[in-house]
């Protein structure tokens, strides 16, 4: 949208407000310490838009009665869709040849969904869902905020357009023009205090998703349009501030802007009334303009690269995040400060091609000529075929990610590779290269022994970590359901249930089916039946979930969907009595409510207890593993970063671990049926804990085993499960 005021006078101001909003957004992502809330240049952007397609809508209703919808959006079109098109095609292309390929489909996915510009609406799906909570970024996720504002295009001149209708039908005494002005200003102000109401609720009951909603930000173009009609009433009406008060609401306006980007951070409840401040500072600054006063902000906005720069914002947007997170993929490391600049450089030019070779002659050339339908219908063409060749190869992707996966699972099957596991648990058969000797554990079957060297991967992994980070959280198999999920899911492994030798339940969180891969190849090598039911972040208990900064209404949600599970998994063992072994397992760090001064840790014991005794005397035996160990949050990107991960990116292990209230229930249990089972010295050395082991990486995120590590641990899960006795046999626990 052109940066002139309704008179047509140029207003630089907005073209310099465009400039601080993108540098602030680019800053932040670059170096995110300098300004820890540059994310609300968005807001910035956001109230501009709304200021000025309020304004020019409102002045083409006054002046034809009307709003030409095809004309509309045919102006959009051509002022943004060419750029966009261009830098999602680029994207593409470099995704499949740049990006992980673990991270490819979901990028491919992202791409079509940001032609279609509803990035904003699969963001926000992805928010609520744990499985892809700890994803790495997209290269378009950026476009979230680019399809918030098309969702705003499509529907303002409707609304304006509805709204001036509505108000000349129902006068009575206004003149036309002044009814539909008013109604226009009444709509606008309904939907800035509606959206601004369940901005405020939505972000505190769901902050993630709210954060990428069209409905909490809508109240922010509303107030730059209702901004835009007080300065249009105001100069018919002759208000006007002095040209010194004008100035000094200028510079309170960037000073507020300047605020919330020093002051807010991640921790700060966003949108919710926080956006209030960086739009109530852009709409300052909209406001009071004064372009000819010597000392107004005009003065330094009109400044030559200032205006290159707002001139050039939305093509620096768009370029801007590809090449940060291209330029970590294709570094495999974090970005040196010399790097980021030349990135910066990088963006500049891009920028400036596209906005020279690329939106200019679509704006202003031949194109501009087309009628409306002829642009629509060629825009309409360019999104599908970007949509159809995202989504087309989107097989190829899968496919190149199954074939990755066969391989590394015919790795591991391979008993000499002495991959994973094999470091710590088969030592002796996995001797160092320098022949030097270790104090790392040996674990076999859950006995430990101290005296056996280190081993280290074998020649098709030597200096390679297996899997790909990209591809450690994407198992061959999963069978877990979302913390929202009302569906209760069982997956069958193994032998069928006429044919089993045994049968195991594996119960719990996420950090139960962590151990999916290890226990699915036990059962398959040794003719057991295993199922599985577990649910992300609900334990198998009564305990009432609770999550620091979590709201009321997602915690009332979460503890309902846990109650509903907890009901279905008893039922399964009920169900099921050819079960003879239960196994459970749970994140130590996930709290519950405790009354009073308990400490919650006692709370939970309590409650894992209680759930033991109604487990039916149908089960034999039920095994309780620790929790495994946590790494640092930073643990993948320090994996890419280090040159020898498997000991810059370890931690102590006394650090590593930390107090497990439903191992510490088992240690104290009087059941004879409950076995405490610890599989740490499979995971640590004694005194290290880390991410690479025998050449494997053993952590999808900081707290999930990785898939490929969870498979060289079968060995382990068989033994410990052949040795432990049932009550029957009177045998003594190894």
């Amino acid at each position: 949208m052109s940066t002139r005021a309704a008179s047509g006078a140029v207003r630089a101001d907005l073209q310099g407000l465009r400039a601080v909003a993108v540098s602030l957004v680019v800053v932040f992502h670059l170096w995110p310490g300098l300004v820890p809330g540059g994310f609300v240049g968005v807001d910035v952007f956001f109230a501009i838009s709304g200021f000025l397609i309020t304004a020019h809508l409102l002045a083409e209703v006054e002046r034809s009665g009307s709003v030409r919808l095809g004309r509309f959006w045919a102006r959009r079109a051509r002022r943004l869709l060419p750029a966009a098109l261009t830098v999602l095609t680029a994207t593409l292309v470099a995704s499949w040849y740049l990006a992980p390929l673990g991270d490819l489909p979901r990028f491919l996915r992202e791409i079509a969904w940001s032609g279609l510009y509803i990035e904003n609406w699969a963001l926000a799906g992805s928010a609520i869902d744990y499985l892809a909570a700890e994803d790495a970024p997209s290269p378009v996720q950026h476009f979230w905020s680019l399809s918030v504002e098309e969702q705003f295009y499509l529907v303002w001149p409707i609304l304006v357009l509805v709204a001036g209708w509505l108000a000349v039908r129902f006068a009575r005494r206004a003149a036309e023009t002044t009814a539909r002005r008013r109604g226009v200003a009444i709509a606008i102000g309904l939907v800035c205090i509606a959206s601004a109401a369940w901005s405020v609720v939505f972000t505190a009951q769901d902050p993630s998703p709210a954060y990428f909603a069209t409905t909490t930000r809508a109240w922010e173009f509303a107030a730059g349009g209702l901004t835009a009609i007080l300065v249009a009433e105001g100069a018919r009406r002759g208000w006007a501030l002095r040209a010194g008060g004008r100035t000094v609401v200028a510079w309170l306006g960037f000073a507020a802007i300047g605020a919330a980007a020093v002051w807010y951070s991640g921790e700060t409840p966003f949108p919710a009334l926080s956006a209030a401040l960086p739009v109530g500072g852009t709409i300052a600054v909209m406001a009071a303009w004064a372009p000819d006063v010597r000392r107004s902000p005009t003065a330094l906005l009109a400044r030559a690269p200032i205006q290159w720069l707002g001139d050039r914002s939305y093509a620096v947007y768009l370029w801007h995040w590809p090449l940060i997170v291209f330029g970590g993929i294709v570094l495999a490391r974090s970005a040196t400060v010399p790097e980021q600049l030349i990135l910066l450089v990088i963006t500049g030019v891009l920028a400036e091609v596209t906005t020279r070779f690329v939106e200019r002659p679509i704006r202003f050339g031949r194109i501009a000529g087309w009628r409306p339908r002829r642009v629509i219908g060629a825009t309409a063409l360019a999104m599908s075929v970007l949509l159809a060749t995202s989504i087309g190869v989107l097989p190829g992707a899968e496919a190149r990610i199954a074939a990755e996966q066969q391989r590394i699972e015919t790795l591991v099957a391979t008993p000499s590779n002495c991959l994973g596991a094999a470091e710590l648990v088969d030592a002796a058969a996995c001797p160092r290269d320098d022949g030097a000797s270790s104090d790392g554990s040996e674990v076999s079957g859950g006995e430990t022994s101290r005296d056996g060297p280190s081993a280290s991967p074998g020649d098709e992994t030597r200096g390679v970590v297996v899997p790909d980070a990209s591809l450690a959280d994407l198992p061959p198999d999963r069978c877990i359901t979302d913390i929202r999920a009302a569906a209760f899911e069982v997956c069958a492994y193994g032998a069928s249930a006429e044919q089993a030798t045994r049968t195991v339940a594996l119960i719990g969180d996420s950090h139960a089916e962590q151990w999916l891969p290890a226990f699915a190849t036990a059962a398959e090598t040794n003719g057991w039946r295993l199922l599985v039911a577990a649910k992300s972040s609900c334990l198998f208990s009564d305990a009432e979930r609770t999550e620091p900064g979590t709201s009321a209404a997602v915690l009332a949600e979460m503890r309902a969907g846990c109650l509903s599970w907890n009901r279905d998994a008893l039922e399964l063992l009920q169900d099921e009595p050819e079960i003879d072994t239960l196994v459970v397992s749970a994140r130590a760090r996930n709290p519950v409510v405790a009354e009073g001064d308990r400490d919650w840790r006692e709370v939970a014991a309590e409650a894992y207890a209680e759930r033991w005794a109604l487990v039916p005397s149908t089960i034999e035996q039920i095994v309780v593993l620790r929790d495994t160990p946590t790494m640092s949050d930073d643990v993948l990107e320090c994996v890419r970063d280090d040159a020898d991960p498997s000991d810059g990116c370890a931690r102590d292990r006394s650090d590593a671990l930390t107090e497990d209230p439903q191992y510490e229930a088992a240690l104290a249990s009087i059941d004879p049926r409950v076995r405490p089972v610890d599989l740490t010295d499979a995971l640590c050395a004694s005194d290290r804990c880390s991410p690479v082991i025998g050449g494997v990486l053993a952590y999808r995120d900081h707290h999930h085993l990785s898939w490929v590590y969870a498979e060289t641990l079968a060995p382990v899960v068989q033994a410990v499960l052949d040795r432990i006795p049932t009550p029957e046999s009177g045998a003594v626990a190894p």
